[in-house]
């Protein structure tokens, strides 16, 4: 789980292999995503644009985008 400072935004990752993005102002959850296998750790950028995501083998870096 990661917080992001400068927007209310919560990044979580689960052994279910979802990601989520979780407004913590409206208690919601922003961007979930299914991934093929469970991410180990995973950190916001303080902006909340960013989310770098660690699996066993790889890093793999998300753009975050908001609809509307």
């Amino acid at each position: 789980m990661d917080l992001c400072l400068r927007k209310p935004l919560i990044a979580t990752a689960s052994k279910d292999k979802t990601i989520k993005i979780w407004n913590y102002e409206d208690r919601t959850v922003e961007t979930p995503k299914s991934e093929a296998e469970a991410a180990s750790s995973l950190s916001l950028h303080p902006s909340g644009l960013h989310l770098v995501v660690a699996y066993s083998d790889k890093l793999r870096v998300l753009n975050l985008q908001k609809d509307g």
